[in-house]
């Protein structure tokens, strides 16, 4: 049987509509992305800062036995190489272990397990955090249609177009959620490569990237992992639109992670782990695999009637 990831090589009969890329060899590809992505000797400090602040500001110093206990302390007999979500600590956000591989076939099993990647207690870190955010793909097309109530200003939103510019651009805000270091900004690029991941992009009239987010898609579950905007009104622009492709495409669920929320909160409810985990394993058919197809130009009219 193929694994989810050895399905990539199939992955193009499923990006239908996707205008055809200048082929690349994958030695080029690569140093493109790593000159894309790669964290300069600023920007690496600026996310040491955030790291201590934050672990200063919630006290997280207070959990460093349990941190360090998961980190290095030897696994159950038996236990995978991924950790078991249920041993996440609730008083240190979920931390349940270190993440040293971060292949796309580890991080889509570790996504079908209600795991995520986070770089917010320095190095990377499994994370399964206690309660959790979720919406039906229908709710969260509503909400971000009401948000653009009274707007007369025109988007276009496209999907999959610029994974390594999306990718970026999500690292610039100046809260601990929007950390992502080098090497977990490559790993989520390999999962786009693979078919996982997914971007969004919002342009304004001239073509520019205003807005835009990714996240990853495990069965019919969207995680919308990060979204960054120069303004509401291009970020919900973009929401929408992407709420109403999910609901389109059948996906039974989009979760707000910790790097999407200042952007769609309101839309989501609160459910618990245990919850959240039972609902990834009803919902692990009906991949969609690839890269997805845009319509072209969506503007606000359109989005509002979402």
């Amino acid at each position: 049987m193929l694994t989810r990831v050895e399905l990539n090589d199939i992955a193009s009969l499923f990006s239908e509509g996707i205008e055809p890329e200048p082929a690349l060899a994958p030695a080029a590809r690569r140093r493109r992305r790593l000159g894309i992505l790669r964290e300069s000797v600023p920007a690496g400090l600026r996310r040491f800062s955030m790291v201590a602040a934050n672990a200063l500001r919630r006290r997280r110093f207070v959990g460093l036995p349990a941190i360090l206990k998961m980190a290095f302390g030897r696994r159950p007999e038996g236990e995978a190489s991924l950790p078991d979500p249920r041993r996440a600590a609730a008083d240190i956000d979920g931390f349940v272990g270190l993440a040293p591989d971060l292949s796309p076939a580890t991080m889509i099993e570790a996504y079908s397990r209600g795991l995520a990647p986070t770089a917010c207690f320095g190095p990377i870190a499994w994370q399964c955090p206690p309660t959790r955010f979720v919406a039906a793909p229908a709710m969260l097309a509503e909400k971000a249609a009401e948000g653009l109530a009274g707007r007369a200003r025109t988007f276009r939103v496209t999907f999959d177009r610029d994974v390594d510019s999306i990718l970026v651009a999500s690292a610039t805000r100046s809260d601990c959620a929007s950390l992502v270091p080098e090497r977990l900004g490559a790993a989520f690029a390999e999962l786009f490569d693979a078919g996982y991941a997914h971007t969004f992009e919002v342009r304004d009239r001239g073509g520019r990237i205003v807005a835009g987010g990714y996240g990853v898609a495990v069965g019919r579950v969207f995680v919308l992992e990060r979204v960054f905007s120069g303004g509401p009104d291009s970020a919900m622009a973009g929401l929408a639109r992407l709420a109403q492709s999910l609901r389109d495409w059948d996906f039974a669920l989009v979760e707000c992670g910790a790097g999407a929320a200042p952007f769609c909160a309101e839309a989501f409810m609160a459910v618990s782990r245990e919850a959240y985990v039972a609902t990834l394993s009803e919902h692990m058919s009906g991949e969609r695999v690839g890269r997805w197809p845009s319509d072209g130009a969506r503007g606000m009219r359109e989005a509002r009637a979402a």
